[in-house]
């Protein structure tokens, strides 16, 4: 067996590989000796035991005023290679959670019509904090109610830090909803209702120049589209919209 690859891919360098074999040959001795078993030389030697007791594979004592370095047990490389897995794991859970707002500033540098689809809840919540980020006005027609049953916690804390931000909101729902919506669960905002907006699977979200279509469903699909002509003409259609529209609610 290739014990000095292994150790390599288990994250040790060369000379920690060379320090760490001949102390489980010698046992606890100096520094002196390791160097002249292991073939590395004193100062390297003493960098070599650092990081390798920093990895707890090494440890040291004091005898008659002089250290002795031992190795420790083997089986001290499975906890090693475990919290290397637990950090590669949370590594890989905070880049996860980055990529969406990563793909959307790399979306936002390239042409000025385009379209992007994001999946999923975390897609949805890029697309939300880039509104805030744009901080104009956000218009929404379409599905009521959706944003607030996928996100119960987040969609509260977003409206609040919405109106904080001062974006304001204007949504319009289909009339069948006017008995139960009050306005009173979404902050600074405006809402109308119309007879000839029906419930539909998705939302259409207008702000700066975007335009946002969302899917609803357990796993959310948006299609976010950077067009200043299309989300001028969603613009014009929402405004014809909101005027045949009633029951202003605040």
């Amino acid at each position: 067996m290739d014990i000095k690859r292994i150790l390599k891919e288990a994250g040790l360098a060369g000379n920690e590989v060379k320090v760490y074999l001949a102390l489980l040959e010698l046992g606890s001795v100096t520094a002196g000796k390791i160097s002249g078993e292991s073939g590395v030389n004193r100062t390297n030697v003493y960098d070599a035991l650092r990081s390798l007791s920093e990895k707890g594979l090494v440890s040291h004592m004091k005898k008659a005023e002089r250290r002795y370095f031992e190795a420790a047990s083997p089986t001290k490389f499975l906890h090693h290679l475990e919290e290397k897995e637990d950090e590669l794991r949370r590594k890989r859970a905070a880049f996860e959670d980055a990529v969406p707002e990563m793909e959307m500033k790399r979306s936002l540098s390239k042409e000025d019509h385009e379209a992007t689809i994001y999946t999923g809840r975390k897609g949805l919540k890029t697309v939300t904090e880039d509104i805030l980020r744009t901080g104009e006005e956000l218009l929404v027609f379409g599905a009521e109610g959706k944003f607030m049953e996928v996100f119960r916690t987040y969609s509260r804390n977003w409206q609040r830090r919405r109106a904080k931000a001062k974006v304001h909101l204007k949504i319009i729902y289909s009339s069948s909803h006017m008995e139960k919506k009050t306005g009173r669960e979404i902050p600074y905002a405006d809402i109308r209702f119309n007879d000839k907006l029906y419930d539909t699977p998705s939302t259409t979200w207008v702000y700066g120049g975007k335009v946002a279509v969302v899917v609803w469903s357990d796993h959310p699909v948006v299609t976010l589209i950077r067009s200043a002509d299309v989300a001028k003409s969603y613009r014009m259609f929402f405004r014809e919209l909101w005027r045949s529209s009633k029951g202003r609610l605040q």
